[in-house]
């Protein structure tokens, strides 16, 4: 029985699997997607939670078009389409009047 405790001690620690998370703009400024890991999903099986806002030409959001969720695959494939179709990062948080 000893041996079965002090195996599970030297058991590497799971991590979180990245995912992809920001927001993205689309090109004519008008749109702003917004992923977030699913807090209540599995370590070993995220879910990414993305919300699609409208936005001003800054890029503010400024009121929800629609919530999905989804499969990390499916997260990370919509992100990297997106950006190789001309969306990009910005960095921002919600404002309050959005929120």
């Amino acid at each position: 029985m000893s041996r079965i405790i002090c195996r599970r001690m030297v058991d590497p620690v799971r991590r979180a699997v990245p995912t992809p998370s920001g927001w993205l703009i689309n090109p004519e400024k008008k749109l702003v997607l917004f992923f977030i890991r699913d807090p209540k999903s599995l370590m070993r099986m995220p879910k990414v939670i993305t919300q699609l806002w409208h936005s001003t030409a800054e890029g503010i959001p400024t009121q929800i078009k629609n919530t999905r969720t989804m499969a990390l695959e499916d997260a990370n494939e919509t992100w990297f389409e997106l950006l190789s179709n001309g969306w990009e990062l910005v960095e921002h948080q919600i404002n309050d009047d959005a929120a």
